[in-house]
Parts: structure tokens; C-alpha cells; sequence
């Protein structure tokens, strides 16, 4: 299963290196590559060694979109030299680190340490971001995982999971925002999996609680925005980041919750190794009908993510 959808990136990646199912979308081409990347250094191990090929491609591509700061953008928008999307950044610098690039990691996640902003969280440093949506949950997550995985220190590491901690929901959630894949599981799949490592179990707990009473009988997960105008994730992503989020709690796939889970996307695995994403939940407004985005790379990235987490409690 892992090959054939690895063999699905393979067939997916672009004589630039990047990898995209739609070679005509750019919006999102160095956050699919970065995911597509980070699921195959998750299972690179398993991997064939001719498969190196298509790393260093993807690695390449990269390297040569990164940011004065070593950061990258999540795609094609024009931005300035100081900007980036931390959150692409980050999982950049997790892939490095877990492809043994340990000082090149490091590099970058000193310069992300060094973004921390004084109250503890980290923001999207990036122009195309609404200033509001700028310090979701999800961003600081991403970030305190980077540095853990690059094997540096946070300077404010208290104030970091305070933040995190202030923003749970009584529910056990971080809230639910349209332009963060319009659902619970993207902003808490990071936040948890950061409280975990550095141990706060107690709001784990919760959000391992909200997650499993939200699950639907067929063993998926979905939720959308209110009122929200647009076509939301695809359940297939929603299942995915809502199984990593458990498996950083340390459930696994003996449980039935998880099992269930698993068994309903291996139902969804398509011929090609890969599952369905639909596109990004853009609003149906004219201010954004020029951004469409197709989200396969992206869910298989994460369903692969999924099977890893699980596959390690």
C-alpha cells in the first residue's frame, strides 16, 4: 500500500521536481511537495533505494524556492523576501531531519526558533494569510514540532504550550477555520501532537475525547464551518488528520475506534495508490474564484502520515 502510493508521487512529480496532480494549479505546489516529501521520508526506510531518485528531485525543487531565511511559501503568490508560511516551513524542516539532513534541520529551525513571538506562539509571517487567521493553533503546533524534530530548544517553551493550552476549546477542540481546511482536525492534529511531546496529557486527553465522540458510524470524520459557502475537505483528508491526531494520544489500530478508521480508508485507496481530496474549501466568492485547488498529493500525504503514527504506538 505505502509503495503504491509512493509509485502515485512518482507518477505525480513534475520535470521541475515538484509534485502536484495538476501541474496547471501552483497555488499549493511547495506545501504538496513538502507533504508528499514528509510522507516519504516517514516511510523511506521501506522504501526501494531506486525511490531516492524522486527525494532528491523533490529535495531539489525546494531548495531552489526556499526564501532568503531558508523558509518556504506554500506556492506560487508573490510575497516579499521576508515572507514565508511557517507552517510549510516547518513540516520542511521536520522532512529534512527525518531524511538524516540533520544540520541542515537545525539551520533552519534555529531561524525558526528565533520567530517566536514574546506571548509564546508562532504567526504565519506571510502577506496572503487574513491577519486574523495568522496565530491558529495549528501554526504554533507545527512549529514546536519542527524544532523537536530538528533537535533544538524553544527559547519560551512555557509560554508556547500555554498559548496552545488557552486556545483548547472546553470541547477539547482548537476551533474550526475555513481557511485551515475548514475543519477541527487540521488545527488540532499539530497542537496535539506538540502537547504530547512535551507533556501536557491532560489536554491531550480532551482532544482525543472530542475526536473519537465526533467520529461517524462508518469509522470517517466530518466536519465543516457553519454556514460556510464552498466545497469543504474532502472526509478522506478529515479521516486522516483526525487518525493522526488519536495516534498522537497513543491510540493504535487494535483499537476500534482506529480500526474502523483505517479500514474505511484502505475502502478509499483508488487504483492508483492514492485517495481522493476534492479541492481547497475556498469560499464561493469573487474575491477567491481564481483559487482552486486540487488536494489529492495532499490527503495521500496524510492518510501515509497516518499509517506511520499508528503503525509506531
Amino acid at each position: 500500500m505505502v509503495a503504491d502510493a509512493c509509485e502515485y508521487f512518482r507518477a505525480a512529480q513534475q520535470p521541475d521536481g515538484s509534485i502536484a496532480e495538476d501541474p496547471s494549479i501552483v497555488v499549493f505546489q511547495e506545501w504538496d511537495s513538502v507533504n508528499a516529501l514528509k510522507a516519504i521520508a516517514l516511510w523511506h526506510r521501506e522504501l526501494p533505494a531506486e525511490f531516492d531518485s524522486v527525494t532528491d528531485r523533490v529535495l531539489a525543487f525546494l531548495a531552489g524556492r526556499e526564501r532568503p531565511t531558508g523558509m518556504l511559501s506554500w506556492g506560487a503568490a508573490e510575497i516579499g523576501p521576508a515572507e514565508y508560511c511557517t507552517e510549510t516551513s516547518s513540516e520542511y524542516i521536520s522532512s529534512l531531519a527525518l531524511l538524516g539532513s540533520g544540520a541542515e534541520a537545525r539551520r533552519k529551525a534555529e531561524f525558526l526558533r528565533s520567530r517566536q513571538l514574546p506571548e509564546g506562539p508562532w504567526a504565519e509571517v506571510h502577506s496572503h494569510i487574513p491577519r486574523a487567521f495568522q496565530l491558529e493553533s495549528s501554526v504554533t503546533g507545527f512549529a514546536l514540532c519542527a524544532l523537536d524534530e530538528a533537535g533544538v530548544d524553544p527559547d519560551r517553551l512555557d509560554e508556547a504550550l500555554d498559548y496552545l493550552a488557552g486556545r483548547q476549546d472546553d470541547e477539547g477542540h482548537f476551533g474550526i477555520n475555513w481557511y485551515y481546511y475548514c475543519t477541527h482536525y487540521y488545527l488540532m492534529r499539530p497542537a496535539v501532537a506538540a502537547l504530547v511531546q512535551f507533556g501536557n496529557y491532560a489536554a491531550a486527553a480532551r482532544a482525543r475525547d472530542f475526536v473519537l465522540k465526533q467520529q461517524r458510524p462508518d469509522g470517517s470524520w466530518f466536519s465543516e464551518v457553519a454556514g460556510f459557502r464552498g466545497e469543504p475537505s474532502a472526509p478522506e483528508l478529515q479521516t486522516a488528520l483526525a487518525l493522526m491526531t488519536l495516534a498522537h494520544t497513543g491510540m493504535g489500530v487494535g483499537e476500534p475506534p482506529v480500526r474502523r478508521a483505517v479500514d474505511w480508508l484502505l475502502d478509499r485507496r483508488r487504483d492508483d495508490g492514492s485517495w481522493f481530496g476534492g479541492r481547497y474549501p475556498y469560499p464561493e466568492t469573487e474575491s477567491y474564484s481564481a483559487f482552486r485547488a486540487t488536494q489529492d498529493v495532499y490527503t495521500t500525504a496524510q492518510v501515509l502520515a497516518a499509517f506511520k503514527y499508528l503503525e509506531q504506538q
